[in-house]
Parts: structure tokens; sequence; C-alpha cells
């Protein structure tokens, strides 16, 4: 697999890291702005919801799905109904938004509500310390 000549460097500080590493070299492939939204942290820490602004759309139009700790979002319609606009701010435009989950999270739920989708994500992962014997 190839990195980038900045990111092949922490390679040789790291063991298991290299689907990390090709993520990040992905980055900037998903680096479209749209649609807008937050991810809040939990008071707890441990849990996270993606707010997504989706004003416009409608609940049935909206698909989430997880493959391979990916988070794939899709919405609207391909085949966008043609107006007579005299101006169009309402973006209803077809979309896929694809964000890296780390595999200690777990999708809980999805709600879509006014407009605003909302991914809760639960970290599932139990904390242990693991003592090495010595041989």
């Amino acid at each position: 697999m190839y990195y980038n000549e900045r990111l092949k460097d922490f390679l040789n500080f790291s063991v298991g890291f290299d689907s990390l590493f090709h993520s990040l070299e992905n980055f900037t492939v998903n680096g479209r702005p749209y649609p807008h939204f937050d991810v809040v942290k939990s008071e707890d820490s441990k849990n996270y919801t993606i707010e997504m602004a989706l004003a416009g759309y409608k609940k049935d139009s909206i698909k989430v799905n997880v493959e391979d700790n990916v988070l794939t979002v899709e919405g609207g319609s391909k085949d966008d109904d043609y107006k007579n606009y005299v101006s169009k701010g309402i973006a209803k435009r077809f979309f896929v938004k694809k964000m890296q989950i780390a595999d200690h999270l777990e999708v809980k739920d999805a709600k879509f509500e006014d407009g605003m989708l909302s991914i809760n994500l639960k970290d599932v992962r139990e904390k242990k310390i693991k003592q090495i014997s010595v041989k």
C-alpha cells in the first residue's frame, strides 16, 4: 500500500495502525463541506452525537449505514424535480457523506427531526489492564 512520505514516517513507530493511516490518506477525497454537521461529545466523554443539517429533505430520502467502520449518510434524490426557480437557496441535491469511525464506537441510533439528522454513537470499549508476565 502506498502512503505519502509524511505518513510513512509514523508507520515506523506503530503496529496495527495501518488502516488509520490509510484513512488519513483518503481524508481529502471526502473533504466536501456539504451537508454541514457538528460532532458533539457527551459530558461523560463516552458517547458522541453527529448532528447534520438537512433542511428541506424528507425522512424517507435519507439513508444511514455503517460498513467496515465507515459511516455513510446519503440523502436527496438523484432525480431533481424541475421547477422554474427565481431564486434557489435551499439545497435538496443528492449527497453522500462518509466518515471513518473508531473501532470502539458503535452507531446506537439515528433520528430525523425538524430538518436535523442526529446519529448517536456509543463507546463500547471496556477499559482493561492486562498484566503480562515476563518469562
